[in-house]
């Protein structure tokens, strides 16, 4: 009973619900609470992106539905860029084999662009998961959309494979 004591303690209680486990200082590791601008630790600025109501949101879920229009876009242009040269191209028996290099250059250029936006896109999820940061829908949609878009690349290629192996 010599060492039981009834002083405050020394350190003030943060409660947990004040610090969000997943956000870190870049430069030091330490945990940083979303209302403070400076981290407790070094000193270091704490930015936290907030959207038009104020609401503290997620870069990551963000970028990735950037990404995602980013592959929506690319895929009109190499679409656009590899129609035009199959259309130009008037030597029909090399036509075929142009098509299935100019697609897979659309599926490596696209599918390099599904996989990083569906990368980001789970981060984003991952960082969103206890509900202090926003747009998790904007996550989800942007893998939905990149998803869909590299399948039908994907098939697009298959598709034309087939021909090229069976002509």
């Amino acid at each position: 009973m010599g060492d039981m004591s009834v002083a405050p303690h020394a350190a003030p209680v943060i409660p947990l619900t004040a610090v969000d486990p997943r956000l870190s200082c870049e430069h030091c590791g330490a945990r940083v609470s979303l209302s403070n601008a400076y981290c407790s630790r070094c000193g270091a600025a704490n930015e936290v992106h907030r959207d038009r109501s104020g609401r503290p949101v997620d870069l990551a879920a963000t970028r990735s539905l950037k990404l995602a229009v980013l592959v929506i876009v690319a895929n009109i242009i190499i679409g656009a860029l590899g129609l035009g040269i199959v259309m130009v191209s008037s030597d029909a028996k090399n036509l075929l084999t142009a098509a299935l290099g100019l697609e897979l250059l659309h599926f490596f250029v696209v599918g390099g662009l599904v996989a990083a936006t569906i990368s980001v896109g789970v981060r984003g999820i991952r960082e969103t998961r206890g509900g202090r940061l926003g747009r998790r829908n904007w996550a989800v949609l942007s893998i939905v959309v990149a998803s869909l878009v590299g399948l039908a690349v994907a098939g697009s290629l298959v598709a034309t494979l087939l021909m090229f192996l069976h002509r």
